[in-house]
C-alpha cells in the first residue's frame, strides 16, 4: 500500500484531497510527489490524515523507510 511517495499520496485521496485537507496549494503536494519526498514536517499530519480517512498502516516509520529509499534512489 505504501511502496512509494505516490501510492502514499494516492491512498490519501491524490494530490488535491490531500492538498485540500492540509490546507495547502496542490503545487506543493505535487512537488512532493517530483522529488519523491514529504518533507519531515508534514508527517504526523499525514498519519492525522490517515487516521481521518480510516486509512491504517501509515506510520512515522513507514514515512521514514519511505523518505530514505526515494532519496537513495
Amino acid at each position: 500500500m505504501f511502496k512509494t511517495i505516490d501510492d502514499t499520496l494516492d491512498t490519501l485521496g491524490g494530490t488535491n484531497s490531500v492538498a485540500e485537507r492540509l490546507g495547502v496549494n496542490p503545487s506543493v503536494v505535487s512537488s512532493w510527489r517530483a522529488r519523491g519526498s514529504i518533507p519531515i514536517d508534514w508527517w504526523c499530519k499525514l498519519i492525522a490524515l490517515a487516521g481521518e480517512r480510516g486509512v491504517e498502516g501509515l506510520t512515522l516509520e513507514t514515512l521514514a523507510v519511505l523518505h530514505t529509499s526515494e532519496v537513495r534512489a
